[in-house]
């Protein structure tokens, strides 16, 4: 999502940025478009920023930069495991109704948003575009019999073009190619604001592009050292002063052919030879080292433990699962659940309920762990939590007797005819 400033035909600023030229949805028969235009109102003012691009315009004479937008970042590996921890964990945890502390029956709308795509999926593109893009969105489908929604659709943030009035932030217009649609089935979820338009989030690649920009830089220079920039695997150096070219050469090969793959034969060489074993330069082996002090930096723009991204760090031998994640949880994943249920609770479903991820899921350390600090919260005096609840929370029935069932074969003995 971008905006950029221009002139109405009123003359008042209106704050927009250009719509997307490859979007599925505008090129659908309007019979069989799942988001109908409303107020159809094409964009009038000239456009001057690209529509896939956050940096506009950079400078002619340098080169133009590797990272540009959410997708080019995604590309860097560091961003791309960044991603993925937040991703995996948040998709695998469930979406539950409340009121107040009391759990309610899950509505289909929790277990499935999308009717024509599964839950996870769809929690994951929400999340991928929340941290990449700053603005997660989607788009309500269809409607119950009460007036809440029924169904959902997932729109990328890319396809959006957001204009607001000046200082009006509040009564935003949402667009697609140049196209209204009716901001009252719209669902959007922000990452921060863009205190030039507050409408909009901001996402890590918007908030830290020159950093990652470096970082692709830096991936770069290796790729090219690897292939442009070779260092042999050794140094032979001769006694002989008056080693011509065409022995050197007739030495290589012979050498070559001795030492070239997994063989290992020993080498006889004349008294005085130097073999001397090469490796890069001292430039290129801090380069390495600045590649690898870059995955903290990736860690921290996400907010993330330089664990999660594989920076250079302390040892985490002795540290419990549990205690990973649940740290995990309250430094990193609890801001981003906290919008993705504040925004969903007021959209999906009646005042007084609540929408919210399943935690458990996501601090669930091992089964010895778990099995002795249910035990002892079960045996406490009194108990905090009866047996039944403790076997819940490791995923099984209240009572050992509902594991029992009758057999639909019947196994009685036959007398034989």
């Amino acid at each position: 999502m971008r905006h950029h400033t221009s002139r109405s035909r009123s003359g008042d600023q209106v704050s927009r940025r250009k719509p997307s030229t490859a979007v599925a949805v505008a090129r659908a028969s309007k019979a069989r478009d799942p988001i109908p235009a409303t107020n159809v109102r094409a964009v009038r003012t000239p456009v001057t920023t690209p529509f896939n691009q956050i940096v506009w315009p950079w400078d002619p004479v340098a080169s133009a930069p590797l990272v540009w937008d959410p997708w080019s970042a995604l590309k860097i590996p560091g961003v791309a495991k960044a991603v993925l921890v937040y991703t995996t964990m948040l998709k695998q945890a469930a979406l539950d109704a409340y009121r107040g502390t009391q759990p309610l029956p899950r509505p289909t709308l929790l277990d499935q948003p999308d009717p024509n795509q599964a839950r996870p999926w769809f929690v994951q593109v929400h999340v991928e575009d929340y941290l990449l893009n700053g603005n997660a969105v989607h788009y309500v489908t269809a409607f119950d019999s009460t007036g809440w929604p029924a169904s959902v659709m997932w729109i990328p943030a890319a396809w959006l073009t957001i204009a607001i009035a000046p200082r009006h932030y509040e009564d935003p217009i949402y667009m697609i190619d140049g196209i209204e649609i009716d901001k009252s089935r719209l669902v959007h979820i922000k990452r921060g604001a863009d205190r030039w338009c507050p409408a909009r989030g901001v996402g890590v690649v918007e908030q830290h592009l020159a950093s990652l920009d470096r970082v692709a830089m830096e991936e770069a220079y290796e790729r090219d050292a690897l292939r442009n920039g070779a260092v042999p695997s050794v140094a032979i150096i001769s006694p002989n002063p008056r080693l011509g070219d065409s022995e050197a050469s007739t030495a290589k090969v012979d050498w070559l052919k001795k030492f070239v793959g997994p063989g290992r034969e020993p080498a006889i060489l004349p008294a005085g030879t130097q073999v001397i074993p090469l490796a890069w330069s001292p430039e290129d082996a801090q380069m390495t080292q600045a590649r690898q002090l870059s995955l903290l930096d990736i860690a921290n723009m996400f907010g993330l433990d330089g664990y999660w991204t594989g920076a250079p760090g302390g040892s985490m031998t002795y540290r419990s699962p549990g205690s990973m994640y649940t740290n995990l949880l309250r430094t990193a994943l609890e801001g981003v659940l906290a919008d993705f249920e504040a925004v969903w609770s007021q959209a999906w479903v009646p005042r007084g309920i609540s929408v919210r991820f399943d935690r458990l899921q996501l601090t669930r350390d091992d089964l010895q762990t778990m099995v002795q600090v249910l035990v002892q919260a079960t045996n406490a005096n009194p108990p905090l939590m009866s047996q039944a609840e403790a076997r819940v929370m490791m995923g099984l029935p209240p009572t050992i007797t509902d594991l029992v069932t009758t057999s639909p074969i019947t196994t009685e003995e036959v007398p034989a005819p």
